[in-house]
């Protein structure tokens, strides 16, 4: 058991290290990029790095601090990817998280090997207010950029959206925030396609509150991109600009409801990756969509690749 554990992690853990395509060299220049940014890169330090690059303010940021963060990160491996003050000499402390890390799959999917299937009988049913969460590819964002920066932070799901139902033209709508674009409604058939594998949540909350509650929700943030995209990932609080996942939990903030878990598996799986002040920062900071998946505020109705 310990040895799947271990395997998979360092799979992970290996993926994580590939450099995505857009990512500038360390010798670009930085007049571009935020001070923030300036100052974590003249720091050549790993945490400060990391940090900026968890907060980034722009798409500057990330192609200036990628390069570095992922330099940096790869001192600080030892033989089983363990980051930082977690080494061999405290294995004990180590593996514990490993052993949670391991097990998050099969908590936030209840499918283990990834092979359920979603039929197209569970769109139909769908509800509004819903949570969809979605997975591009077997191996998601750890080989190609789908959202910004989530081949560092996404474990299983990279993105997600929130099932509204039709709009006055008649189409079945997603309300989302996407890097193209920022709060809009996108058609629920840019869902589905083959390669998706998208989990359904739902909460216990009366339809019609949840149906009031949502023409709020979309009063405060608009749908044609009034409301922008946040790169900030560890910024959740702000209302000037909102990713994919905390536009979710606004939403279910203003139900009652807070839906960023802070799952200790997750939070245990970031600070393997990225040490223990990385890894607690963005666990804290941030509202992934896995946190958002593993939230027991909610549940989950159904989780597989589309047919």
């Amino acid at each position: 058991m310990w040895y799947r554990f271990l395997s998979l992690l360092v799979v992970l853990a290996t993926l994580t290290l590939i450099t995505p395509s857009y990512a500038a060299d360390d010798d670009d220049g930085t007049d571009d990029i935020s001070p923030a940014a300036a100052h974590a890169l003249a720091s050549n330090d790993y945490e400060q790095v990391a940090l900026a690059l968890f907060s980034a303010q722009t798409p500057a940021d990330i192609a200036a601090l990628t390069p570095a963060f992922e330099r940096l990160r790869a001192k600080k491996l030892t033989p089983l990817g363990i980051i930082g003050p977690q080494t061999l000499t405290n294995a004990p402390s180590a593996l514990s998280d490993w052993a949670l890390a391991g097990a998050l799959f099969l908590k936030i999917t209840n499918d283990q090997k990834l092979s359920n299937r979603l039929s197209s009988t569970y769109y139909n049913r769908l509800q509004k207010g819903d949570v969809l969460l979605r997975r591009t590819g077997l191996l998601g964002c750890k080989l190609w950029i789908v959202v910004p920066l989530c081949q560092f932070w996404a474990f299983m799901y990279e993105h997600s959206g929130i099932y509204y139902g039709k709009r006055l033209n008649g189409e079945l709508m997603v309300y989302e925030s996407t890097s193209n674009g920022g709060v809009q409604f996108t058609n629920i058939n840019t869902w589905k396609d083959r390669t998706f594998y998208v989990g359904i949540h739902r909460s216990a909350i009366d339809v019609h509150r949840i149906a009031a509650i949502f023409e709020q929700l979309v009063n405060k943030y608009g749908y044609r991109g009034q409301t922008p995209y946040n790169l900030n990932l560890a910024n959740k609080y702000t209302d000037k600009a909102l990713y994919c996942s905390q536009l979710v939990w606004k939403f279910y903030l203003m139900l009652g409801i807070d839906v960023d878990s802070n799952d200790p598996m997750y939070a245990a799986w970031l600070r393997l990756m990225y040490g223990n002040t990385v890894g607690n920062y963005v666990s804290a900071n941030a509202v992934a969509p896995d946190e958002v998946g593993l939230t027991s505020k909610l549940f989950r109705v159904a989780a597989g690749w589309n047919n």
